[in-house]
């Protein structure tokens, strides 16, 4: 099989897969089920993925791999600090909500480690991406001079994380945009901003394009 071929297919099983894994989770799907979805045998699948583990490890770092091109975006757009964090929220947020590989390896990192799956541990990332801009956002002058960054950017990615949650269980996320925008407006004082309602509906609106 050609690479770019190879490629694609690998592509086609892995959202294959994250649908699966996002409409049952990771104990109840199977290979079987995932090829089905593909109208696919398990034998057709084996070339690129040897085990259900596996594939839920590409899942997952698949949809890493979408933030730091996101990031990379909302930079040469000339945005940083609290202006960069926000935007990379919302656009977080609604790829969650449209994207079934961004919901699928945000599922398997909360329930796939029950099963004793090697995957990268959750929130870690999100928490020195959340710590940088912080830090970015203090040097502009952005924040409270005596704000604990460390502290801060784990308290903002434990609640974005259940703003995520319950989105989900209650609309299917539809209204997840919003969700956001409440989050930020609640949150930005604490961080030493005195009037966030403007600034975080322009971003609110500014964040489609990414």
């Amino acid at each position: 099989m050609t690479q770019p071929r190879a490629s694609a297919r690998r592509d086609e099983i892995t959202r294959a897969a994250a649908a699966e894994f996002d409409e049952v989770g990771y104990a109840a799907a199977s290979l079987s089920s995932i090829a089905a979805r593909l109208g696919k045998t398990k034998g057709a699948m084996s070339y690129h993925f040897s085990s259900k583990a596996s594939l839920a490890r590409e899942v997952v770092e698949a949809q890493y791999r979408q933030w730091e091109d996101v990031l990379s975006g909302i930079r040469t757009d000339g945005y940083s600090g609290l202006d960069a964090m926000i935007l990379l929220a919302f656009a977080v947020a609604q790829r969650f909500r449209d994207d079934v590989l961004v919901r699928a390896g945000i599922r398997l990192q909360h329930d796939a480690g029950l099963h004793g799956v090697d995957l990268p541990t959750p929130f870690v990332s999100w928490m020195s991406v959340t710590r940088d801009l912080l830090a970015e956002a203090n040097a502009n002058g952005e924040l409270q001079p005596v704000l604990d960054l460390e502290g801060a950017a784990e308290v903002l990615v434990e609640a974005f994380t259940g703003v995520q949650q319950v989105a989900h269980r209650l609309t299917r996320a539809q209204d997840i945009h919003g969700r956001v925008q409440r989050y930020w407006t609640l949150m930005l004082p604490g961080l030493g901003v005195t009037d966030p309602v403007e600034r975080v509906a322009r971003l609110a609106q500014q964040s489609e394009a990414y």
